[in-house]
């Protein structure tokens, strides 16, 4: 494979392959104390330790409020009482973030540790870095972490915060599982929450081993025997054997996808105090299906009524070989403009891109994605090197009793086989991490085209997405979009989310961009084609070119920064029970 040549963002992802994975936009100012110092662009750095293998110093002294510095590696203390389950963050009991204590004691004076652990020798002091926990009447003096330009500050100094500082959303979108890159999470939180991702790809063969063990237990619960004599004999426990081995495999592809990165594999052991969080349980199976999507032969419908028709307009409005006036062309590998594709989840969008012949870009949030489109770009060495079982644990909408059991191999070709030639890259094809706006808000009239599939809806605030995309593309540049306005965040009582029809977000469009094609089209997404359950979306097509209107104006995705109160204020309605004088809007 050719190795090409790291760039500073390169090296804060410490990925070494022919398909660049950069790090964008740091999703915090700064790292928590106790980790290793990190990058200029907010990655974290390669000394810091697993986050869940933190613990407080042996000797703080009590009730300090500020952080203290984590112990050495090797000197976690074992828990006291094996399965005890603790909240995220937590070590032992009594020992909470930034000084706070474990929700099960007496609470102490806002801000200060318990002082006390009735479970062990060491006083109720957490480690420096980690977020106020909302369960908590915290006051100011618990630890931070501090901030200093993409570095953690020494170990256990951190600012104290007041209460209200750490007030994130908490839904579970497939693009929420990053959520609050707007919260002024640190460093040390970023690395924590690659490790959670990790955690949880490495869980699924135990959550999945839990879930076929309750449905082994409902099958066993029916008694009646004129019931039991209807059910077919391969619902029979030859069958549930099968659903372990497909799961056992299953889970061997998802570890798989921790061992091979350099970068993941620290985290490719569960610490035994880590409790995964349901939302990222439900995320690995997630990216199971998306490889269906993207990555098998079963997808290619799916790929061709959606990708396809972007790439068609791409070729139509901003052709290969004929570079027009504005374009960046010249500044290009072999003269390709430049394509962006935000939202690309496991990267098929931007590889098919690159396929003929432009410059692409894949932006990605999840990490879960991410890890996904490492190993599918820079580790395939074959064609249908994998099978895995995607279906596994849908036990519904089956019309034969083993559909759920149906292999799916992957991937249908080798990324290399066509990006790469005798050893040397012949496509230029990069993968860019990070919050969409945060990562390109820069890039001014950077991108000859942004192609995007699924992806508008996913904004918390559409116009600010449509105001970042206009910013970045140049005049005479294409956006071509498909997708519907599901918005992922409607449902979510914790988030805010602007829910705007078409007839709304046409006009936002249209103030920058000259609409040149638009229909509605019928699409699926990641659809089990022997099910007897299939969503199907009435998508809004569109092909439009940028015009010469400068990008105006400014909005907030989640009405951050000097609106926080704002923010807060509407959490606060929406959870807030309604009075008899209002009306249900």
């Amino acid at each position: 494979r050719a190795q090409t040549k790291a760039t500073e963002a390169d090296t804060s992802v410490g990925v070494a392959s022919w398909v660049r994975f950069e790090m964008g936009k740091k999703r915090g100012a700064g790292g928590g104390g106790g980790g290793g110092a990190g990058s200029a662009s907010g990655a974290p750095g390669p000394a810091a330790a697993a986050p869940a293998a933190k613990a407080p110093a042996q000797t703080p002294s009590q009730g300090a409020g500020k952080g203290q510095p984590p112990m050495q590696p090797g000197m976690m203390p074992q828990m006291p009482q094996p399965g005890v389950a603790l909240p995220t963050g937590y070590m032992l009991p009594g020992m909470g973030p930034g000084g706070a204590p474990w929700p099960g004691y007496p609470q102490p004076p806002a801000g200060y540790g318990d002082g006390t652990n009735p479970h062990g020798p060491l006083p109720g002091l957490g480690p420096a870095g980690a977020p106020v926990p909302p369960q908590l009447s915290a006051g100011k003096g618990l630890g931070t972490g501090g901030k200093d330009g993409g570095k953690g500050m020494p170990k256990g100094v951190g600012k104290g915060m007041p209460d209200d500082e750490d007030d994130d959303d908490d839904g579970e979108s497939e693009y929420d599982d990053e959520d609050d890159s707007e919260g002024g999470n640190s460093q040390d939180d970023d690395m924590q929450h690659y490790a959670d991702v990790c955690y949880s790809l490495m869980n699924y063969g135990t959550d999945a081993a839990s879930e076929i063990q309750w449905k082994e237990q409902e099958l066993k619960a029916i008694k009646d025997p004129h019931d039991r004599a209807l059910l077919m004999p391969v619902m029979t426990d030859a069958l549930l054997q099968d659903m372990r081995r497909c799961a056992r495999l299953n889970a061997e592809f998802l570890a798989m996808l921790v061992r091979s990165d350099e970068d993941a594999r620290r985290f490719a052991q569960i610490p035994a105090t880590h409790v995964v969080q349901e939302r990222n349980s439900i995320k690995v199976r997630t990216v199971l299906r998306q490889f269906v999507r993207d990555w098998a032969a079963e997808g290619a419908k799916e790929r061709e009524t959606q990708y396809g028709c972007l790439m068609d307009a791409l070729k139509r409005f901003v052709p290969l070989g004929k570079p027009t006036e504005g374009s960046h062309a010249s500044c290009c590998q072999g003269g390709r403009p430049r394509v962006l594709t935000p939202g690309s989840g496991l990267a098929r969008l931007p590889y098919e891109v690159a396929r003929l012949g432009y410059a692409a870009q894949g932006n990605e949030f999840s990490y879960h994605m991410l890890q996904g489109s490492k190993w599918v770009l820079n580790e395939t060495s074959r064609p249908n090197m994998c099978k895995i079982y995607p279906f596994v644990l849908s036990l519904e909408n089956r019309k034969g009793v083993r559909d759920h059991l149906r292999p799916v191999s992957i991937p249908d070709v080798c990324p290399s086989d066509d990006l790469c030639a005798e050893g040397e890259l012949v496509s230029e094809l990069s993968m860019c991490a990070g919050e969409f706006v945060e990562v390109y808000a820069g890039q001014e009239k950077a991108w000859d085209s942004v192609l995007t599939c699924f992806f508008l809806d996913t904004a918390k605030n559409v116009f600010l997405y449509i105001r970042t995309i206009a910013h970045i593309i140049r005049p005479g540049g294409l956006w071509a979009n498909i997708g519907p306005l599901l918005y992922h965040y409607a449902e979510q009582p914790d988030s805010i989310s602007i829910e705007l029809s078409w007839e709304e977000v046409r006009p936002a469009i249209e103030k920058y961009f000259d609409f040149k094609e638009e229909d509605v089209r019928e699409a699926y997404y990641t659809t089990n084609i022997s099910g007897m359950f299939h969503t199907r979306y009435r998508c809004k097509y569109f092909a439009a070119i940028r015009n010469d209107r400068t990008a105006e104006g400014k909005s907030h995705a989640v009405f951050g920064g000097e609106d926080k109160e704002a923010e807060v204020d509407v959490k606060a309605r929406r959870r807030a029970p309604m009075r008899d004088d209002e009306d249900d809007l």
